[in-house]
């Protein structure tokens, strides 16, 4: 297959010696923002700049990269990031916007619309963007989503930029969460879309859906795909984590689950850097341990192998 010389470096960037990836997800805006009102009643910017540098501080150095927003401490909290750590920029808005024309359902926007021309001149080694989708929204909503997708694809391809999909399904019954999740991959897994990455819900067991490593990359068309947290406890992810990298999931994108403690000493900075160089460490650790068997990236069916893969330039 062929890769353009920055995506592919974008690749290794991310990832450990080993192809596999264990990131750390420090994007988060208005969950963030909920968390620390929660601790002390209030919040302004000068809280979250202070939480995400001292995750920094502690945890960069640990994980194969960061996602980082460019709202809240950047550039100034990239000082505090390892030199031997990738960084990933958000693409999107905090949150989404409701469509007025099908109440219910969500739209994605972008945090800035030159945002791969801006991540490319500020040396970002890949960004990511968040869209919410259900299989159940209107017509429009959908192509909302897509179009947005796509463009930011083909924009991202122009720049020779990793790009990294999250894809968050909404409207849809538990028991169908899997299924839903994989359409959804399957979706975005078409070429026009131009998705190097994807980060994705975990895929759970299901009664009446038979997974196996094979089934699952026909969804993503062998393109590798790492998993999020969602902010759940640590013990349950961490077996989540190791199911799905032998279902064929090449490394997880978590934040809170890792660092969620943190804001609760948002006013005893020592407190809240002991804390995350003791119990944030051993979260991390626990899941870096569970996404051992974690296939690299290279390894997937897109790429088979760095031997049958050709570096293209611009």
């Amino acid at each position: 297959m062929n890769i353009g010389v920055g995506k592919f470096k974008g690749f290794m960037r991310i990832t450990n010696n080993l192809g596999q990836f264990q990131m750390l997800a420090l994007d988060q805006r208005n969950s963030l923002k909920k968390m620390i009102i929660e601790r002390k009643g209030s919040v302004d910017e000068r809280d979250l700049v202070k939480v995400k540098r001292s995750i920094l501080k502690s945890l960069s150095g640990k994980v194969t990269a960061v996602l980082v927003d460019g709202e809240y401490g950047f550039p100034e909290n990239l000082k505090y990031v390892s030199h031997y750590t990738g960084i990933i920029l958000s693409a999107e808005k905090s949150g989404y916007t409701v469509d007025e024309k099908n109440p219910g359902e969500r739209l994605s926007n972008l945090y800035r619309k030159d945002i791969c021309e801006f991540a490319k001149r500020n040396s970002m080694d890949a960004v990511k963007l968040l869209i919410y989708w259900s299989e159940n929204a209107h017509r429009e909503t959908k192509n909302h989503q897509m179009r947005m997708v796509e463009e930011l694809g083909q924009t991202c391809a122009d720049q020779d930029l990793l790009y990294i999909l999250e894809i968050l399904t909404y409207n849809v019954e538990e028991r169908e969460k899997t299924k839903s999740i994989l359409r959804a991959i399957k979706v975005f897994s078409e070429e026009k879309y131009k998705v190097d990455l994807f980060k994705v819900e975990p895929i759970v067991k299901s009664p009446d859906f038979e997974l196996n490593r094979e089934n699952v990359y026909e969804f993503s068309n062998g393109k590798p795909w790492v998993i999020l947290s969602g902010g759940m406890d640590v013990e349950k992810f961490k077996d989540i984590v190791k199911w799905n990298c032998q279902l064929g999931a090449s490394g997880f994108l978590a934040g809170r689950v890792i660092w969620k403690g943190a804001p609760l000493y948002i006013d005893a900075p020592e407190l809240m850097d002991l804390h995350l160089n003791s119990t944030a460490l051993y979260n991390l650790e626990l899941l870096k341990s569970s996404a051992a068997e974690a296939i690299p990236f290279f390894k997937t069916p897109y790429f088979k192998g760095l031997e049958n893969v050709k570096l293209t330039i611009r």
